[in-house]
C-alpha cells in the first residue's frame, strides 16, 4: 500500500500528539533541569520495564524508533516486520510483489542489503521523516526526553543527544546502562519469546538472532569523554535469566502436551 504525503502528515501528527503532558505526573521539581536519558543495552534487556518503574504515563517525552515504526506500519496495514521485508535470495531487479512492490537497488543508506522493494524503501522513509518531526519535538515538549532505542556505540549516544543540540545547558545528560555480559543467551530467548507471544496475538515483530549478537559484538561502553553528567546502570541480567527459563519451560510443557490449555 503507498504511503500518501496525507497519510504520512497524519502518522506523524499521531506520533507527536501520541500523549498528553499531564505537569502533575512530572518527575521534575520546580527550578531543577531536565533530564534527558539516553538507554543503552541490545532488545529485550528491559529498557521499556525500566521506564514503566521510572515514569508515569505521560510524564516524559519518548523517542522510540521502534514505536514509530509500528505506527507507520499499522497506518498502511502492515505489521512491524513487513517493514523491513526484504526479497529472496534468487530476486532480480524488476520482480514484483502484490504487496510489497517492485526489486530495486536499495537506497545507498541501506548498506545492508543490495535489493529491496519499493514499498519497503518508501515505508522507511516514512518512518524517517516521522523520527525527525518526534525528535525535532523534544526539546519543546516540558518534560524529560528519553530515547528508548539500543544506543549502542558512542556514534550512536552521540546522535540521540542531537535531540537537545543548542539547549544541552537546559539538560542534565544521563545515561542509563543495561549490562548483558553473561547473559547474552537469556536476552535472545526472551526475544524470542516475545515474537513468539505477538504472533499469537496477531502481531508480527521479530529481531533475528545474529541480529541481537551483531548489536552485542559491536557494543561501545559509555565513557566519560562522552559527556553525560551521570550514568545509571541497572543490571536485569537475573530477571532476563529467570524469564528465559520460564520460556523454556512453556515451551517444552507445550511440546509435551501438558500446557495450559
Amino acid at each position: 500500500m503507498r504511503i500518501t504525503e496525507v497519510g504520512l502528515r497524519t502518522v506523524i501528527r499521531s506520533i507527536l500528539l501520541r500523549e498528553e503532558f499531564d505537569a502533575e505526573q512530572s518527575n521534575n521539581s520546580p527550578g531543577t533541569k531536565r533530564k534527558i536519558y539516553v538507554l543503552v543495552g541490545p532488545p529485550s534487556v528491559g529498557k521499556s520495564n525500566w521506564i514503566g518503574m521510572n515514569f508515569k504515563p505521560g510524564a516524559a517525552y519518548i523517542i522510540s524508533r521502534d514505536q514509530i515504526a509500528e505506527d507507520v506500519a499499522e497506518s498502511i496495514g502492515w505489521t512491524y516486520d513487513d517493514m523491513f521485508h526484504k526479497p529472496g535470495a534468487d530476486a532480480q531487479l524488476g520482480d514484483t510483489d502484490p504487496q510489497f512492490g517492485e526489486v530495486v537497488r536499495s537506497p545507498a543508506y541501506m548498506t545492508w542489503r543490495p535489493l529491496s522493494y519499493t514499498g519497503v524503501v518508501e515505508a522507511n522513509r516514512a518512518i524517517g521523516s516521522a523520527f525527525g518531526a518526534r525528535v525535532s519535538g523534544a526539546a519543546d515538549s516540558g518534560r524529560d526526553i528519553i530515547i528508548d532505542m539500543t544506543n549502542m556505540n558512542v556514534g550512536s549516544r552521540k546522535g540521540a543527544l542531537g535531540a537537545i543540540k543548542g539547549r544541552e545547558g537546559e539538560f542534565e545528560k544521563i545515561a542509563v546502562v543495561f549490562p548483558f555480559e553473561g547473559a547474552e543467551g537469556a536476552v535472545k530467548r526472551v526475544s524470542a519469546a516475545r515474537a513468539k507471544k505477538a504472533k499469537a496475538l496477531g502481531k508480527s515483530k521479530t529481531v533475528p538472532a545474529d541480529e541481537i549478537d551483531r548489536m552485542m559484538g559491536a557494543y561501545e561502553p559509555v565513557t566519560p569523554a562522552e559527556g553525560f553528567d551521570d550514568v545509571i546502570v541497572f543490571d536485569n541480567r537475573a530477571t532476563l535469566r529467570d524469564l528465559a527459563a520460564a520460556a523454556d519451560a512453556e515451551e517444552a510443557a507445550d511440546s509435551t502436551g501438558t500446557g495450559s490449555r
